[in-house]
């Protein structure tokens, strides 16, 4: 079974029992162990299409536009010492999107605190920022 296919049945199964309005953070964290459990005992083949990366993630940044909005996430990323893969923003009729593609493997923090960070910062800059590991973000969104 490709790691895509496991991450997302393993998804799955923690959302079926603890419910669609559970916290996100802690599904993350769940299917992550897991993962790594069933990974350590049973190494699953990479052959198959590509799955994402766990040393990336895909942060979304949401809100009313203004400026700044880019800057503050972007310093935080060049802080933590992540490198920006792929960026992709726009504005339509005074709303703002931006997805972010982002390689954490020399990060100076782990995950969780950098989801923290950013968590923070879109308070200050009146956005709403969602980060999550790439491969995680692939197998919870397939269709």
């Amino acid at each position: 079974m490709a790691n895509e296919d496991l991450i997302y049945r393993i998804t799955r199964a923690v959302y079926e029992r603890l419910g669609p309005g559970t916290d996100e953070q802690i599904v993350e964290q769940l299917v992550t162990d897991i993962y790594r459990e069933v990974n350590a005992s049973n190494p699953v083949s990479t052959n198959g299409p590509s799955t994402g990366s766990s040393d990336r993630m895909v942060i979304s940044v949401f809100g009313m536009d203004h400026p700044g909005i880019v800057a503050g996430v972007s310093e935080i990323l060049a802080e933590a010492r992540c490198s920006i893969i792929d960026i992709n923003q726009t504005v339509v009729q005074g709303k703002f999107a931006m997805v972010i593609i982002i390689d954490t493997s020399r990060a100076t923090e782990n995950t969780a605190e950098l989801k923290e960070r950013l968590r923070r910062a879109g308070e200050t800059l009146g956005v709403r920022i969602y980060a999550q590991r790439e491969d995680l973000f692939n197998a919870m969104h397939r269709v």
